[in-house]
């Protein structure tokens, strides 16, 4: 079974480190169902926004969610 490794991400410049991390030891299938999950949100919500347009909450959300994503596509071996 393959495993997550510990991947920190959310990086706080002011403070020179991060904020949150992927734990290491979980199994790196979730963490891809995890980060595919949260990339379809993202998808269905900006989707459901074109024509209305992105308010600076929803972009920072899904800003956000991608970046959680990303991490966890990492800490699972998938880097690309």
């Amino acid at each position: 079974m393959t495993t997550t490794t510990e991947t920190v991400f959310r990086e706080i410049p002011a403070e020179g480190r991060h904020l949150l991390t992927v734990a290491e030891g979980i199994e790196a299938a979730t963490a891809r169902r995890e980060a595919a999950d949260l990339e379809d949100a993202v998808r269905r919500l900006l989707g459901g926004s074109v024509e209305s347009g992105t308010d600076g909450s929803t972009a920072y959300l899904c800003e956000f969610a991608l970046e959680a994503a990303r991490a966890l596509r990492h800490a699972a071996g998938c880097d690309g």
